[in-house]
C-alpha cells in the first residue's frame, strides 16, 4: 500500500533527460522514454504511473505539475500503408509539446502530440488536451474545453 508516509520522491538524475533543471522528481513508477528529447526546468514534479514519451521533443517549463496517471505523448503512429501493421510503420513526429510554467495537470489527464499548455493553466481530472490551452486556462474534458480563466 502506498500512503503518504511510505511513498517515494525520487529526483531525476543530470543523464535523465536533455535538461534537467533543480527540484525535479518523480513519485515512483514513471515510463519515460526519449529522455534525450524532453528539458526540465526547475521544480518539474510528475506524481504517481506516468507515462511520458518525448520523441517529438518536449518541454517542461518551471513550476509544471504532472498528476498522478497522466500520459503524455509526442508523437503519432504512422499508418498509411494498409498492406502492413500500424506498429511497423514508425512514428510522425509533429513538434514539440510544451507544458507552461506553473501549469497542472490533472489526474488521468492524456496531452496529445504537439500541444502547447499556457502558463499557469489547470487541465482537469481526466482531460484529454488536444489543443493549444492560452495561459491561465482552465480546462475540463474529452476533447477539453476552456471552461474559464484564472485571470
Amino acid at each position: 500500500m502506498i500512503t503518504h508516509h511510505s511513498k517515494r520522491v525520487i529526483p531525476f538524475r543530470a543523464h535523465d533527460a536533455k535538461r534537467v533543471g533543480e527540484g525535479c522528481f518523480y513519485l515512483d513508477q514513471i515510463v519515460w522514454l526519449n529522455g534525450d528529447r524532453i528539458e526540465l526546468g526547475d521544480r518539474v514534479t510528475f506524481n504517481f504511473g506516468c507515462f511520458v514519451n518525448g520523441f517529438g521533443g518536449l518541454v517542461f517549463h518551471d513550476g509544471a505539475n504532472i498528476g498522478p496517471y497522466c500520459m503524455l505523448h509526442t508523437a503519432n503512429h504512422n499508418f498509411g500503408d494498409l498492406d502492413r501493421p500500424v506498429v511497423e510503420q514508425g512514428w510522425e513526429d509533429v513538434g514539440p509539446m510544451h507544458i507552461g510554467r506553473n501549469s497542472w495537470i490533472g489526474m488521468g489527464s492524456v496531452v496529445l502530440p504537439g500541444v502547447r499548455i499556457g502558463e499557469g493553466c489547470v487541465v482537469g481530472a481526466g482531460s484529454v488536451v488536444t489543443r493549444d490551452l492560452e495561459d491561465f486556462t482552465v480546462a475540463v474534458g474529452n476533447p477539453a474545453k476552456a471552461i474559464r480563466s484564472r485571470r
